[in-house]
């Protein structure tokens, strides 16, 4: 989408199409036809040079080519080329300038060290983050428990968890699965009256 589109508020046509913009299917629902054979036929903007009009796939084969066309995560698809380019020597030229610093009072410097935190996080916290369990909580009292010691040696692991009663030993991991096979069928067609 052009960086100048808007859509306002009050605007509900402008707001209609950019919504029809977003929404629309990666190819188009008339060009996409299911075949008595069991195959999809997908019809094509133009004829390739052969003289194709028509490719006619299974349907997995149509989902892998369109999951193929997919981005994978945090991937730009936009790149942007000379001053407007990330390592562009002149680029900062372009941009806004940044506002000049005020000098910052006592209280504003109090104000930032107290909401200053370092990257480090304890491992408890991020356990109770990411699981919703506290796990420095006491199952039988429902006290505050603290770590008295970290066991890193195996043969000391292993000496507590026969201690316990659990196994010492690594489960065996069941053999890899290799990707599912299918036999893929694709044909073209080309429009009536071509050489085939």
């Amino acid at each position: 989408m052009h960086a100048a589109t808007r859509a306002g508020a009050h605007h509900a046509a402008a707001r209609e199409a950019l919504l029809r913009y977003v929404l629309r299917p990666p190819i188009a629902k008339e060009r996409v036809e299911p075949q008595q054979d069991g195959l999809v036929r997908l019809s094509l903007k133009r004829a390739f040079a052969d003289g194709t009009v028509a490719v006619d796939m299974d349907p997995l084969s149509l989902l892998c080519r369109l999951a193929a066309s997919v981005p994978p995560p945090r991937f730009y698809t936009v790149k942007y080329a000379g001053v407007l380019a990330s390592a562009s020597p002149w680029r900062k030229r372009i941009g806004p300038r940044p506002a000049k610093p005020q000098e910052p009072t006592r209280a504003d410097e109090d104000a930032a060290s107290k909401r200053k935190r370092g990257g480090y996080r304890p491992w408890a916290e991020l356990l109770h983050r990411t699981f919703a369990i506290d796990v420095l909580e006491c199952p039988t009292c429902k006290g505050r428990m603290k770590r008295v010691a970290m066991v890193t040696e195996p043969r000391n692991i292993a000496r507590f968890l026969s201690a316990l009663g659990e196994p010492t030993d690594v489960p065996a991991r069941s053999p890899n699965r290799g990707p599912p096979y299918w036999k893929s069928t694709v044909l073209r067609r080309k429009a009536p009256g071509d050489a085939a």
